[in-house]
C-alpha cells in the first residue's frame, strides 16, 4: 500500500508490516491480557494480504485483510511512525 501525504512525500507499506502493526485490542491485548500478536510467531498468507482500505473520519484508515481481520484503526500518526 502506498500513501502520498499532503506534503508530497510517499510512504510504502507491505501487508505484512501493517498486519503485525495492527493496533486493535484483539492483536495488542487489553485489560492486562496480551494480544494475539504477542502469542504467535507467524501469520498465514491470507492474514498478510490487504483486501480493503477505508477512510475513517479524517484521522485513520481501516485496513481489511483477506483473512477477514479488519478491526484495527490505523491512525495517520501510527502510519507515519511505521516509516523508517
Amino acid at each position: 500500500m502506498e500513501i502520498t501525504w499532503e506534503d508530497g512525500t510517499k510512504s510504502t507499506y507491505s501487508g505484512e508490516q501493517l498486519r503485525w502493526a495492527c493496533p486493535c485490542a484483539e492483536c495488542r491485548g487489553e485489560a492486562g491480557v496480551p494480544g494475539r500478536l504477542s502469542r504467535v510467531k507467524t501469520l498465514g498468507d491470507s492474514e498478510l494480504r490487504i483486501s480493503d482500505v477505508s477512510l475513517v473520519g479524517q484521522y485513520a484508515l481501516q485496513i481489511g485483510f483477506e483473512s477477514g481481520h479488519a478491526h484495527g484503526l490505523y491512525t495517520f500518526s501510527l502510519l507515519k511512525s511505521l516509516v523508517q
